[in-house]
């Protein structure tokens, strides 16, 4: 969860970083184990389906898994085409390697926020150093999106942990093919869980493109990679169709997405009504970073403070009003659709607050050697306390359903 530091002889602290790897995945062992041995049961709808679909599809030839189906499931019955069975793949794997049935699914969501951790860590300490880094990994985790979202089997975690993975890849793609690969391969998991709407990667990379680069290589690349992710998608869809005699995912998944989406035709009073929906979202589920921001803004009408030439704080806000943006265009409407704008909210904030108190960098400092430690305390604490009012308390807020 560190990056590489390097001694006074100029080489790395390998064991710190190993140790650091080590403790946190013991972590996530404590954290499977938890959902494994206590008590749940699913409530959210999308989570018990895709548990559901993925327990079956676990015991089925790996040949047939591009075309799971829904088993009955909430007596749905034929081809699942609700989204890539991306999701789905990974939950079977963790049943064909031995986690419990009823709780590969969470496992599988754990690794996914590990992972985004991870990301959101890199990149923030790229451009802010370890400290900010961590700074930053600490305030997601104190957020209510990363609470609610702790133990749920459905695709938000994976996609935002697409997003920030593959935004990461393009700010350093121009440093070596090691991050052009982590780009790619974002974007074309991202297309795997989440079907046309990985396209919001492609949106912020342009945007990243336009804002901070403009140059024909890496607008090439962006172009190139695209290209290759929709290649890899119709192998799936040559994939498809060997399994189902002829029927086609593709086709039939757009004209599913598209008409729960798009359910009134393009009015823009229904668009601006979104957009002041999800706009009041970020104010609860991205709290209360959210509000360093607006308190940053007011501080720089007074005191000059220069927000908008640091590149973490303007990345962040761009790719949080792409996304909101681009979700505000479709009808069908949840809090969950724009979960990388939360992240990037709070990146945002956290950065302005690390501006605003220098003795936070300091503070942190000196107890950098223990953050693991806290993480993985805070991250079981967590765990412990979601499953302990899971049946009370499984949404935070229903106070403005559409």
């Amino acid at each position: 969860m560190i990056r590489l530091q390097l001694n006074k002889e100029g080489k790395p602290y390998i064991g710190k970083t190993l140790r650091t790897t080590l403790f946190l995945f013991i972590t996530y062992i404590i954290l499977c184990v938890f959902v494994s041995v206590f008590p749940y049961e699913i409530h959210d709808a999308d989570s018990s389906a895709y548990s559901s679909i993925a327990q079956k599809l676990a015991y089925k030839p790996v040949i047939t898994w591009s075309a799971p189906d829904w088993g009955g499931h909430g007596y749905n019955y034929g081809l699942f085409q609700e989204h890539p069975p991306g999701l789905l793949w990974i939950t079977a794997l963790f049943i064909r390697i031995g986690v419990p049935e009823s709780s590969a699914a969470f496992c599988a969501n754990f690794l996914y926020i590990f992972l985004s951790l991870y990301f959101i860590y890199l990149l923030t300490s790229y451009f802010g150093g370890p400290i900010q880094g961590w700074g930053a990994v600490f305030a997601y985790a104190f957020t209510p999106i990363f609470l609610q979202y702790l133990i749920r089997a459905n695709n938000e975690h994976p996609l935002n942990l697409a997003v920030i993975a593959g935004i990461y890849g393009l700010v350093r793609s121009e440093e070596s093919w090691k991050y052009k690969t982590i780009f790619i391969v974002s974007l074309i998991f991202a297309f795997f869980i989440k079907g046309i709407f990985a396209f919001i990667l492609t949106i912020l990379a342009l945007v990243y493109w336009i804002v901070f680069l403009r140059n024909r290589r890496t607008f090439l690349f962006i172009f190139l990679t695209n290209l290759f992710a929709l290649g890899v998608m119709f192998l799936f869809e040559l994939w498809y169709q060997q399994i189902t005699d002829g029927i086609g995912f593709w086709v039939n998944y757009i004209n599913r997405q598209s008409g729960q989406g798009v359910v009134t035709g393009f009015n823009p009073f229904r668009k601006i009504y979104n957009l002041i929906w999800y706009l009041g979202r970020t104010i609860w589920f991205a709290a209360p970073w959210i509000f360093f921001i607006f308190y940053g803004a007011y501080k720089r009408s007074r005191e000059k403070i220069p927000l908008l030439k640091d590149k973490l704080f303007k990345l962040s806000v761009v790719s949080a009003g792409c996304i909101i943006f681009w979700f505000s265009l479709f009808d069908r409407k949840a809090d969950r659709y724009i979960f990388p704008a939360y992240s990037f909210l709070v990146l945002a904030g956290a950065w302005i607050l690390f501006q605003l108190k220098p003795t936070l960098r300091r503070f942190l400092e000196k107890r950098k050697s223990m953050l693991p430690v806290y993480l993985s305390a805070v991250l079981i604490v967590f765990t412990l306390l979601r499953i302990l009012f899971h049946t009370r308390f499984y949404r935070f807020i229903n106070l403005w359903p559409g």
